[in-house]
């Protein structure tokens, strides 16, 4: 035989559970899933932290590689074992100037021109350009030399002082090749660019040089009485 039920009974039944009731049932559902996507997420951290460490550390193995070299080779062999690295492109940019100062200038365009595509754009890509133009010049292309001169020239996003010097450079180009002309026209660039930069004041010194005078010949037969 069963107790009817009370009137307090019916309303307990009624009653919906409250808010930290239901937290401590879904939690008692879910804890075990939440634990799991939690742990992940922490294992997620450390291993970004540690990777972030171990290329951290790398990256110190790569520079102090860098600053121990010395010789031409010594950066020849940083640069095969870093491809692609920013210090690649800084130890190409070295060689070219160890190749240029020994007068291989084939040599020193190429190690140029390599750096010029491992380097960002900056101060030191820009003079690994620089370098590449002057190759050009010395490896019998100065029509090449003379267009990558302009650009440098021409580019606003660069330092005024490389802009200038380029200019200068161009302006000595055009005067050994004949063209005397165009170096007035050059600093007169130069000095829009920068008024005090002294390549501007250079390339105003830069005058082509005058034809040496010419003997007229004596009118065969002809002789010019002394004055008595």
């Amino acid at each position: 035989m069963t107790t009817p039920a009370t009137p307090s009974d019916s309303k307990k039944a009624e009653i919906p559970p409250s808010h930290e009731e239901h937290l401590t049932h879904l939690w008692a559902r879910y804890g075990n899933f939440i634990y799991l996507v939690c742990g992940a997420i922490a294992v997620g951290i450390l291993a970004k932290g540690g990777w972030d460490y171990l290329n951290a550390q790398k990256e110190l193995g790569i520079q102090k590689e860098y600053a121990q070299c010395v010789t031409a080779d010594s950066y020849r062999s940083f640069a095969a074992n870093h491809p692609g690295h920013p210090l690649t492109g800084a130890a190409e940019v070295t060689i070219a100037d160890f190749a240029y100062s020994a007068g291989r200038y084939a040599e020193a365009l190429g190690a140029y021109t390599a750096a010029i595509s491992d380097l960002p754009s900056g101060p030191i890509q820009s003079r690994a350009r620089m370098g590449q133009a002057m190759s050009l010049a010395l490896t019998g292309k100065p029509a090449d030399a003379e267009a990558n001169l302009r650009k440098l020239m021409g580019d606003t996003g660069l330092l005024k002082t490389i802009r200038c010097e380029a200019g200068y450079h161009l302006a000595m180009l055009a005067l050994e090749s004949g063209r005397g002309g165009e170096v007035q026209g050059i600093a007169e660039q130069l000095l829009r660019i920068d008024p005090s930069s002294p390549f501007a004041e250079r390339a105003f010194t830069l005058r082509p040089a005058l034809p040496e005078p010419v003997a007229v010949p004596a009118v065969p037969g002809l002789n010019v009485p002394a004055k008595p």
